[in-house]
């Protein structure tokens, strides 16, 4: 199994007692294997996390696919075709770009690139003074 293939969804959050939080709670599992939890908003109503790796989503047949990415603050403005961010919040610069590197792997291609099609400006490169 390659870097690739390890990457993706893992579905929500198991909430016997509080089902209602279940669908609040994403993971997806970055190339490495790691497993990441995600909080799901809508575009436009993510909280100004300062360290947070952000996963634009886009709802299809076969399940969530990662459009874009990005790192640093959490409420920058999702790309055209996302229904949802997911919200990976970290506490140190270092733990915010090896998860961006990791979870780039999520991306259509499987290389961590944009989308095959994808316009400009879908995908947002790690910048460590956006995150400072």
């Amino acid at each position: 199994m390659t870097r690739f293939e390890r990457a993706k969804y893992a579905g929500q959050l198991a909430a016997t007692k509080f089902p209602d939080l279940a669908g609040r709670f994403q993971f997806w599992c970055g190339g490495s294997g790691r497993r990441y939890a995600t909080s799901r908003y809508l575009p436009g109503q993510t909280p100004a996390y300062d360290l947070a790796v952000s996963l634009y989503v886009k709802q299809t047949h076969d399940g969530p696919k990662v459009i874009a990415i990005s790192a640093g603050q959490a409420n920058e403005t999702a790309p055209t075709g996302a229904d949802e961010v997911h919200v990976h919040v970290v506490e140190r610069i270092e733990a915010l770009a090896f998860a961006h590197r990791d979870l780039r792997a999520l991306l259509d291609d499987g290389t961590g690139n944009a989308p095959s099609g994808a316009p400009d400006g879908n995908v947002y490169p790690f910048n460590p003074r956006r995150a400072a």
